[in-house]
């Protein structure tokens, strides 16, 4: 979709490599010179550089960031427009790109989290195979899955916070835009450069680490190191835990659910613990509650001493007032464990999504525990 291509974008507008900023300097200087031609295929992260310079200008230097700053940059642009000329699309093309364009591509707070703990885990991981190794015995399975990993992250970060200023490796991506071919071609090039000049760094960086926690020298090739360096900004460490590990009595879930039920709505963290208690209670009565209808009323009480006993074992119990009214405990009795065939579709969509992810490892899992309401079309993921 564009939005998501748009979002994706790396074109470097506030921190211009060295190659891109001479490029504008030698050709496009001065965009009033320009005839009406050459202008017409001025390429848009062209335009997008010279508006961001006036406007810094103008601000002692600095760099636009907010939205309302962002609306003055593509003010600027619009005073670039021609009124005579029939087509102005690199014009329009900046206007488009503008809220994405102008961004720094910095690690979000949550990669930020990970890089930082990369080399640490790293060490830990390394110290575990050497001494296996000097015991004689071979390395857990997928243990060279996971040294490459964060040898990758600890290289990355010590690029971010090195040579990359702050800032991620260049995806070295170019969109499509209004140019002439000679101008796209050198523009491609010259990101394609960059992308490959930053993988380097990593690189060495990576070689270096390696070297100094004794790790061999092939855990970060090349072709994977790209692939890591160009996903960047999507890093994530997903911790899955069974469904035994869910449900032990010691499972640090009220964390999560606390936080789940103090969301605008929380009637998906309520289904949960609606769901453990009626397996409890059918445990206990060996059928859902509600599952005859002339069982409806008396099995509300039942439920609710349920509700109760699961509260307490998720560490919820001192919740006041209870997160689960009887107006749920009735409803969930009066539903009555039915299996509708729309509710059932929707699951069923999701776990085949699910497994197309797995088999062909391309697009990020749901994290651990997904749950639907389907009378209002509310889902969520928890960390249970």
């Amino acid at each position: 979709p564009r939005g998501l291509l748009q979002a994706m974008l790396d074109l470097r507008v506030l921190a211009p490599p060295a190659e891109l900023r001479s490029l504008v300097a030698d050709r496009f200087a001065s965009l009033a010179a320009l005839p009406d031609a050459e202008f017409s295929h001025v390429p848009y992260v062209v335009l997008l550089l010279h508006a961001v310079e006036e406007w810094s200008a103008a601000h002692a230097g600095a760099h636009p960031s907010s939205y309302a700053q962002k609306k003055e940059v593509r003010a600027l642009l619009e005073t670039y427009r021609r009124p005579h000329l029939l087509s102005d699309t690199n014009i329009e093309e900046a206007l488009a790109a503008a809220n994405t364009a102008l961004s720094r591509p910095e690690p979000s707070r949550a990669l930020s989290s990970l890089l930082a703990s990369a080399r640490g885990r790293l060490s830990g991981l390394a110290a575990e195979v050497h001494a296996a190794t000097a015991r004689g015995e071979e390395a857990p399975a997928g243990q060279r899955t996971l040294l490459s990993f964060w040898l990758m992250a600890a290289s990355l970060q010590a690029y971010v916070a090195g040579e990359g200023g702050g800032l991620l490796p260049a995806s070295g991506a170019l969109p499509d835009m209004t140019a002439d071919t000679a101008t796209y071609v050198q523009l491609q090039e010259l990101y394609a450069r960059q992308a490959r000049a930053d993988v380097a760094a990593v690189a060495a960086h990576a070689a270096h680490i390696a070297s100094l926690e004794s790790l061999p020298s092939d855990l970060a090739p090349l072709a994977e190191l790209t692939r890591f360096c160009k996903n960047a900004p999507h890093l994530a460490v997903l911790r899955f835990r069974s469904v035994e590990e869910e449900y032990a009595a010691d499972a640090p879930v009220a964390a999560e659910l606390t936080r789940a039920l103090a969301a605008d709505d929380p009637s998906c963290a309520i289904l949960y613990i609606l769901l453990r208690a009626s397996q409890a209670f059918a445990a206990q009565r060996g059928h859902a509650p509600g599952f005859a209808d002339a069982d409806v009323e008396s099995d509300m009480p039942a439920l609710r001493l349920c509700v109760a006993e699961q509260l307490k074992r998720l560490g919820l119990n001192g919740e006041r007032p209870c997160p689960v009214s009887d107006d749920w405990v009735a409803e969930y009795c009066r539903w009555g464990g039915a299996e509708t065939h729309n509710i059932a579709s929707v699951l069923g969509g999701v776990a085949a999504q699910e497994a197309i992810k797995a088999v062909t490892r391309q697009y990020v899992p749901l994290n651990n525990t997904f749950l639907f309401n389907g009378s209002n079309g509310v889902t969520a993921v928890y960390e249970l």
